[in-house]
């Protein structure tokens, strides 16, 4: 048949773009992040980019998601749309990678199955979150930079720096990259040294002029973006302070979540040696996350057994991009003591590019008959545990979020405003303006400030639950509804009342 000749990177998009609608299909609830989004993309609708970008400073995805919903979608059917786009993007540069470190068709294949079966890349397919569109542009940026290093084409150049940039416009960290990538051009043993430099500063000059061009037409429509990144670094600026002196209290914090119950053990004088000595098992832990188990172990086995083989020319930008998200990602954990899967997820793809051609090698070295259906069986078990751990949730549901978002609408008029602590509920509700800033701890002041008839929603997490026990705060409210059932509630609606004299 005609699609067998296909190029196998459009057979991949095509299979992406179903895996990324089934996954919005079985989506249960946006995750906390999206809310954000979804309420600066409504400003940028109803008030403009100006008031967008004063909401939430870097707001390339939300405005991007507005400008989707125009097309008739809701804002939550404009952000789902364009994940699938992203990760076919995402899935097509991956392979293109792939191919230029192992320009065989077998590679290609096995890269294809490895990027749709990578289970910490994929179980971001149904969130909200500007990752998505960092990560595929970045990687289609990467492979029109290794096509430039080999051809030196200004054309594949040209498409490596728009790219890039447009990739910041989701996180200002692309703008690293783009400095930082060209500089493997100097390495390159094909070329005279002089001709390393001059593709170099092409590289960067063109840069310079594409971005001077662009801060100059963002200005002419009101948006500073040196200011904006004045703005993102502030953000730093209280933990630069804490950094230097942090508090005791801070520091037992941060020991408790590394070193659990064990931090009681830490003498108080030892404990900022100790959290500075331990965040690099965070570290170690989240980069293995990001790889995942399965990539991981096969990658150790292949290296074990000398079967990872390379050229070093090829594999080179790739190893720039892994070395400056590590370093990265280092300098945000040590300056913030947190850190989440997403922040290292382009060091783990840089690494899970190892994989197809690990398998190439594992599957065209051993020819016996008994190995080959070994390996044959080895490889199904293989990719079908990464596609259920991608795929398949076994988290519990989260319906009672929704009743009790049903429930607040139902039971109060349009306009009216409710007190929550969930997002989920202000957002399906829509009974809370900014849905975006709701706070997952209240104070009983939040409560008793409110007029007698308002409607207050809570998700009875711990501080929550020893809130609403307080007799001040007791006497004042009437437990109106609990869900999912009242012997073991998970959220509770009340109302305020007038205290009984």
């Amino acid at each position: 048949m005609a699609w067998r000749y296909w190029d196998i990177r459009y057979l991949a998009v095509i299979a992406s773009l179903l895996l990324s609608g089934l996954s919005a299909l079985n989506a249960s609830l946006p995750n906390d992040d999206a809310y954000t989004y979804l309420r600066t993309a409504e400003i940028f609708l109803n008030d403009g980019i100006g008031a967008a970008i004063s909401h939430y400073t870097w707001a390339g995805y939300p405005i991007l998601i507005g400008i989707t919903s125009l097309t008739g979608l809701s804002l939550l059917q404009a952000a789902y749309t364009l994940n699938a786009i992203f990760y076919g993007l995402l899935v097509f540069s991956y392979i293109s990678i792939v191919r230029q470190i192992d320009n065989s068709k077998l590679t290609a294949y096995l890269g294809a199955l490895t990027v749709l079966a990578y289970p910490e890349l994929n179980e971001y397919r149904d969130m909200v979150i500007r990752d998505i569109g960092y990560w595929s542009l970045c990687l289609f940026a990467i492979w029109r930079f290794m096509i430039y290093r080999d051809s030196r084409q200004f054309s594949a150049l040209a498409t490596f720096v728009i790219v890039m940039i447009a990739a910041a416009l989701f996180r200002a960290e692309a703008l690293i990259y783009l400095v930082a990538i060209p500089l493997v051009l100097l390495l390159d043993r094909r070329f005279t040294t002089t001709e390393n430099q001059l593709a170099v500063w092409k590289a960067l000059g063109f840069t310079a002029i594409i971005s001077a061009l662009g801060i100059l037409a963002a200005r002419t429509v009101g948006i500073n973006i040196p200011t904006m990144l004045l703005k993102l670094l502030a953000v730093y600026e209280p933990f630069l302070a804490q950094w230097s002196a942090p508090t005791e209290i801070t520091l037992a914090a941060q020991a408790k979540a590394i070193f659990g119950d064990f931090s009681a053990l830490i003498a108080s004088d030892y404990l900022h040696t100790a959290v500075l000595l331990g965040l690099p098992i965070i570290l170690v832990t989240s980069l293995f996350y990001t790889i995942g188990g399965p990539y991981f172990w096969l990658l150790v086995f292949g290296a074990v057994r000398g079967m990872l083989r390379w050229d070093v020319e090829q594999i080179r930008p790739l190893f720039v991009v892994a070395l400056v998200n590590f370093l990265i990602t280092l300098g945000f954990l040590y300056l913030t003591r947190f850190l989440t899967g997403r922040y290292a997820m382009m060091f783990g793809i840089m690494v899970s590019m190892l994989v197809p051609v690990l398998w190439q090698e594992i599957l065209t070295r051993f020819r016996s008959p008994e190995t080959v259906r070994a390996l044959r069986l080895l490889f199904i078990v293989f990719f079908s545990y990464c596609m259920i751990d991608a795929y398949v949730t076994f988290g519990r549901s989260k319906d009672w979020l929704i009743d009790s978002a049903n429930f607040a609408r139902t039971a109060t008029p349009d306009g009216a405003q409710i007190l929550t602590n969930n997002h989920t509920i202000a957002y399906l509700s829509d009974r809370v303006t900014e849905y975006d800033e709701v706070t997952r701890e209240l104070r009983s002041s939040d409560i008793l400030k409110l007029p007698p008839g308002t409607l207050i929603a809570l998700e009875l997490i711990p501080e929550i639950r020893q809130l609403v026990n307080q007799e001040t705060v007791q006497a004042q409210i009437k437990l109106l509804a609990a869900f999912p059932d009242t012997d073991e509630p998970q959220a509770a609606i009340y109302e305020r009342v007038s205290p009984q004299n």
